[in-house]
């Protein structure tokens, strides 16, 4: 069963190979999905399979030993060959697979359902499938339910790839601390030949406050790090020329935001010294007082080394105190502790050891043992330890190291070289990456929620920039999520008015939240309604960050509300129709009665027609009240079996006659169309209207379709239409390339005596008829239109199933033979 590869082969490997997921040791989430998988469908096997060139490789498998097989084996391959879904119901059923070696042996296989892994640029790298040994059938909600896990198995290959660029943003940290690292040893060997001042201040009410200052600085004005700590300058003995002389040149670095260099004296008991400084503004992220460092050179006489090194020490600690690193250096030919912070003990819980380290009481291997009680794998951690004892390795090494108490520690290490780049210590870098895990974990399993939901949840900061667009409002929308991201949320919705999302926007921020229906337009220039709720959300400082919006298609939902108003609606105009034209019948009555009788005794041609003009307008009256009483509560008709097809022909012959050259008439009747039952004039008349409005919207002429067709409705469909009932209807679609209808005035065209045409053109009582008619077969009608572009109508007449009656009888007209008629009126005589 060797299938041929596809022409985008190369692509498709080089992006599983970018996954990384080849060979891996099993991963939990991945199991789970598998499980999940095999659960819904309730079969024995399920796999996450990824296909390489030359093997099937399972990532997860639920029922099956083996790891992977060769490609020219199953299904899968045959899955990503045809790019879609594949369903084999039942191997032995189908040539192709009745005597495939998995179907005839282990695992015999009879059922099979495989899902195509897709990731972002189309590429098929792999199959989600589920696989039982007897045949069956797969329900669409399950078959969905895969597809939602192939989707999410796609995502969590992201995951992992954007972890993989994580730990490299990691590494070029690393990269930047061995580069700091670097310039301190750069600093320490300038320290050593150039003895300096060096310290922290601020600047309070036209004095300097002596933040942190370095024992250099100290023994240069005869003080202690202690005395100078939180002291202003005058405190401490500054006078006003030189305090005056420094605060100008802090202003100045604050204000250039770049250092600044110069050269001033200092007067003391000894006699005067000379000083070169260098000051700068320190960056300032919280918003505190500035701050400044400065650095100043004694060059009237150079410190001895030991200072140097003494204020070295003292600055490398003050920076490590307060950092959440660990930092760790060992001599690795000595086996001497070289440096270590207090966070280094904290992490490794070795405080009790502190005192003795500070001393070099403790070599690196007398602290080990009592490292080693924290390691979970402690085999693991031994081995992973070796590299790092190799003199040749130069590269930094970054792992994570899983404690018993459940944290995890990131180490990174890196070789420490002296002079003529001699190796002789390894620096170690430890950081608690607990929380960051947990959260990381939290924000995975929220992503995975967001994706899940069926509502569009759309996140956007507080000028309208978009920064969280999930799966749902892609569906919704119609934008994937790398179109909108970062875009800002006006540009897509450009007709939105502009006074109403100001008001939202307002009303969020003031009452942190709104709720309410929306119009939208998406991507493809539809219409829907959305059920809309804004949440306003803060940050850490309880100050506005963003806003959440839920958004949830009640499309749906508004058409059946329209509907039903519509329906109440109708049903109220023909019961006040009904009693109209009752009333207008028995107006009439008399009239045309008494024209008959004046036609007979008076012969005056002059008499006689204005008798006529009487009785054809009498009659046009009772035309119109027959109109009304159709559309009221139905006109009853000889009911047969009817042939839709020989309807729509005649009526075709019938309207190329007659219609304006200028409309072109196609009709398309779908073969073996299923006859209905009704009466054969009324659904004529029915017609014949859709078509003499389609031609009085085309005044320039166009096309007239006229189309039906088999169609089964089943309970979602009939949950759209009120008048709808599960089962087989014929419909006939007439549709026109005219003007339109306004949007606005769409559900009023079926009420009576509504028209748009001028007066005299038309009673309004046309698709009243219409529906009267549809509603008395038990059938609905539909209508869609669009200026400009044309207008479509949808009349749905239950089909049944028996032999048609073709033939159309004729109406017998009685006459009479002199005999006079007696009616009888329902009204009270005076």
């Amino acid at each position: 069963m060797r299938l041929p590869v596809s022409n985008n082969e190369a692509a498709r490997l080089e992006a599983l190979r970018q996954y990384n997921i080849l060979d891996t040791e099993p991963e939990e989430t991945f199991d789970d999905l598998a499980l999940l998988a095999a659960q819904i469908c309730d079969t024995p096997i399920a796999l996450i399979n990824f296909i390489d060139a030359n093997r099937q490789w399972f990532k997860a498998k639920v029922g099956l030993d083996i790891q992977e097989m060769p490609t020219d084996t199953g299904f899968c391959p045959l899955c990503l060959q045809q790019g879609d879904v594949l369903i084999i119901p039942d191997t032995l059923l189908d040539e192709r697979f009745a005597t495939a070696d998995i179907v005839t042996s282990e695992p015999y296989v009879r059922f099979y359902v495989g899902i195509p892994l897709t990731v972002a640029k189309g590429e098929i790298i792999g199959t989600l499938c589920v696989v039982d040994q007897v045949p069956r059938q797969i329900s669409p909600k399950q078959l969905a339910a895969l597809q939602s896990i192939s989707r999410i198995i796609v995502k969590q290959l992201e995951i992992r790839r954007n972890l993989t660029e994580l730990a490299t943003i990691n590494r070029e940290y690393k990269q930047a601390q061995e580069a700091l690292s670097q310039s301190e040893s750069t600093l320490h060997s300038f320290f050593e030949s150039a003895p300096m001042m060096m310290g922290i201040v601020e600047l309070v009410d036209n004095d300097i406050l002596h933040i942190s200052d370095n024992p250099t600085t100290a023994k240069f004005l005869g003080l202690t790090p202690e005395a100078m700590q939180n002291r202003l300058a005058r405190e401490i003995g500054t006078d006003k020329r030189h305090l005056k002389d420094w605060i100008h040149h802090y202003r100045q670095a604050e204000l250039t935001q770049s250092p600044v260099r110069f050269e001033t004296n200092y007067d003391n008991p000894q006699g005067v010294n000379w000083l070169s400084a260098t000051v700068s503004a320190i960056p300032n992220h919280h918003g505190n007082r500035q701050q400044f460092a400065y650095i100043v050179e004694d060059i009237t006489e150079r410190k001895q080394a030991e200072n140097e090194l003494r204020w070295q020490e003292a600055l490398l600690r003050s920076m490590n105190s307060v950092s959440p690193l660990g930092f760790y250096v060992v001599d690795n030919r000595t086996d001497d502790i070289l440096y270590f912070n207090d966070r280094f003990c904290e992490i490794w819980k070795i405080e009790h050891l502190k005192d003795g380290m500070e001393i070099r009481k403790f070599k690196n291997q007398d602290i080990i043992p009592d490292c080693s009680q924290l390691i979970l794998d402690l085999p693991a951690f031994i081995a992973s330890c070796q590299p790092l004892q190799d003199e040749k390795n130069l590269c930094v090494i970054e792992d994570e190291i899983r404690f018993n108490d459940g944290r995890i520690i990131r180490r990174f290490s890196t070789q420490i070289r002296g002079q003529n780049d001699k190796y002789f210590g390894r620096l170690y870098i430890f950081e608690d990456i607990s929380a960051r895990k947990y959260v990381e974990q939290k924000l995975r399993e929220q992503a995975a929620l967001l994706n899940i939901t069926k509502d569009a949840i759309v996140v956007i900061d507080l000028n309208y920039k978009i920064l969280l667009w999930n799966k749902s409002a892609e569906k919704l929308y119609g934008w994937k999520y790398e179109e909108v991201i970062d875009q800002n949320a006006r540009e897509l919705w450009v007709d939105e008015p502009v006074a109403q999302r100001n008001e939202i926007y307002q009303k969020v921020l003031m009452c942190g939240f709104w709720q309410g229906e929306l119009n939208k337009i998406t991507k493809y220039s539809t219409e829907i309604i959305v059920e809309s709720c804004w949440t306003l959300v803060h940050d850490e400082h309880n100050k506005p960050k963003s806003i959440l919006v839920v958004d949830t298609d009640i499309t749906q939902k508004k058409q059946l509300e329209q509907q039903f108003l519509r329906a109440q609606r109708m049903d109220s105009i023909g019961t006040l129709a009904g009693g109209i034209a009752h009333d207008l019948n028995n107006v009439l009555s008399p009239i045309l009665m008494s024209a008959y009788l004046l036609k007979t005794k008076y012969h005056d041609p002059q008499v006689q027609q204005i008798i006529s003009i009487i009785e054809n307008n009498a009659n046009r009256g009772a035309n119109l009240v027959k109109q009304v009483l159709s559309f009221a509560k139905g006109i009853p008709g000889e009911r047969v079996v009817i042939q839709v097809k020989y309807l729509i022909l005649e009526m075709q012959q019938m309207l190329e006659q007659t219609f304006p050259k200028s409309i072109t008439i196609h009709t398309k009747i779908q073969p073996n169309l299923l006859p209905i039952y009704g009466d054969i004039t009324q659904l004529d008349q029915v017609v014949m209207n859709l078509c003499l409005n389609a031609r009085d919207a085309m005044v320039n002429g166009g096309t007239l379709t006229i189309a039906a067709e088999n169609i089964w409705i089943d309970e979602t469909s009939a949950k759209m239409h009120l008048d709808a009932q599960v089962g087989s209807y014929i419909v006939i679609t007439v549709i026109d390339t005219g003007i339109g209808i306004p949007s606005k005035i769409l559900n009023r065209i079926f009420e009576p005596f509504f028209t748009t045409k001028e007066f005299g053109k038309g009673t309004g009582l046309g698709l009243s008829t219409v529906i009267g008619i549809i509603k008395g077969h038990n059938g609905f009608i539909t209508v869609s239109s669009s200026l400009n572009k044309g207008t479509e109508f949808q009349v749905y007449l239950p089909a049944i199933y028996t032999a048609e009656d073709q033939s159309l009888k004729e109406i017998e007209m009685l006459t009479g033979n002199g005999e006079l008629l007696l009616p009888v009126d329902d009204e009270a005589s005076n």
